[in-house]
């Protein structure tokens, strides 16, 4: 196969912080990421006129400016490009990179919210099926793909949706031999993607654009597989990132040869074994009096936001405080349960009071700030 050329490489870069659903769907840093990848994009030389930069930014979002062309990120823009502009397209390269809230329907498909999803109408991309889309000659220009997507993949029936997600499918195409297609995700099937609300950042988006950042004077592409080991290695192995407890719990690598790896990231756990007694009933009051806690579907979001094997042990009861107790009770004794709790309630809770509240919580029992 011809080496790939940056001058030669189209990109489609998504970043979805506000939705039509409303504030509760807000989530600060998909925007900044894919402007930040975007930046890298143009460093490597790949031309601005190839790049279809797709953004659903909140007020304030950060991320570098760049000499390319913002759109929006709602259904008909994102189609716009998936079916008249790539198909049309021929290069030695495509890179996806995607940010904003998923989920895993019942079907195990992986479904990417657009920016006009609504409450009744959750309008959204289904993954799986345009991956493989993109293996057919529908796409007959693309032989190499790199896929980087930064979203939960929360189980949707552990979301309490009233209402089945609407499917929509691409055409059908041939499947075509000699297709390289590297995807690497920030969380797999039923599992959450981290994300730093303050700093605005996804812990799998930071990690990998570092990543990518170090590839700099490598040729071009930098190799998947690498990438892969490099973003793992980075939540895994030794000095693993904590980021105040922004983690991903897993991180899917689907490889060109169709090998695929599913890595669980360990939580931290050293601080949270020195969690004295006296710290709990601090957090039990926080939660209890978080007006969103006091909603029992709410309640059951965070849950299932939980390593499996924890949510499935928790006795549960109607009334909140002794909903919120047996959590955190439950929480303190699974090895990494308390950070768990943490980094779902500051996923959901993005911007609240009681966000914050439990953010200096774990600041002071979890996570305490090594300098004194």
């Amino acid at each position: 196969m011809t080496p790939a050329r940056p001058e030669r490489t189209h990109a489609l870069v998504v970043g979805v912080e506000r939705y039509a659903a409303g504030p509760a769907w807000d989530l600060p840093g998909p925007a900044a990421d894919a402007r930040r990848f975007t930046a890298w994009l143009r460093r490597r030389g790949v031309p601005a006129e190839r790049i279809s930069l797709l953004l659903a930014p909140l007020p304030g979002a950060g991320g570098p400016a760049t000499d390319v062309a913002e759109g929006p990120a709602g259904r008909e823009a994102v189609q716009e490009v998936l079916t008249r502009r790539l198909p049309a397209l021929e290069g030695d390269l495509l890179w996806v990179f995607w940010g904003g809230h998923g989920v895993t329907d019942p079907q195990g498909h992986r479904r990417l919210f657009y920016a006009d999803a609504t409450g009744d109408d959750r309008r959204n991309l289904d993954l799986d099926a345009w991956l493989t889309a993109f293996t057919t000659d529908l796409f007959p220009g693309f032989p190499r793909q790199i896929w980087l997507v930064d979203s939960c993949q929360t189980f949707v029936e552990d979301l309490g949706f009233a209402r089945a997600l609407p499917a929509e499918l691409p055409p059908g195409g041939e499947r075509l031999p000699g297709r390289r297609q590297s995807v690497l995700l920030a969380a797999g099937p039923g599992r959450r993607a981290a994300n730093d609300p303050v700093r605005q950042t996804g812990a799998f988006s930071e990690v990998a654009l570092a990543a990518l950042d170090a590839a700099d004077g490598e040729p071009w592409p930098p190799d998947p597989d690498a990438l892969a080991e490099t973003v793992a290695a980075r939540f895994t192995g030794p000095g693993a990132a904590a980021g105040a407890g922004q983690r991903p719990t897993t991180i899917r690598y689907v490889s060109a040869a169709g090998d695929e790896r599913l890595l669980t990231v360990p939580a931290p756990r050293s601080a949270e074994r020195g969690v004295p007694d006296e710290a709990l009933p601090e957090l039990i009051g926080v939660l209890s009096a978080a007006p969103g806690m006091a909603d029992q579907q709410q309640r059951q979001l965070v849950v299932s936001m939980l390593p499996v094997e924890l949510a499935g042990s928790i006795p549960r009861f109607g009334a909140t405080r002794p909903d919120v107790v047996s959590i955190v009770r439950s929480c303190r004794r699974h090895p990494g349960g308390l950070a768990a709790l943490v980094e779902a309630v500051a996923l959901i809770g993005a911007g609240t009071p009681e966000e914050e509240a439990v953010t200096r919580w774990a600041g002071r029992w979890l996570w305490p700030d090594p300098r004194g």
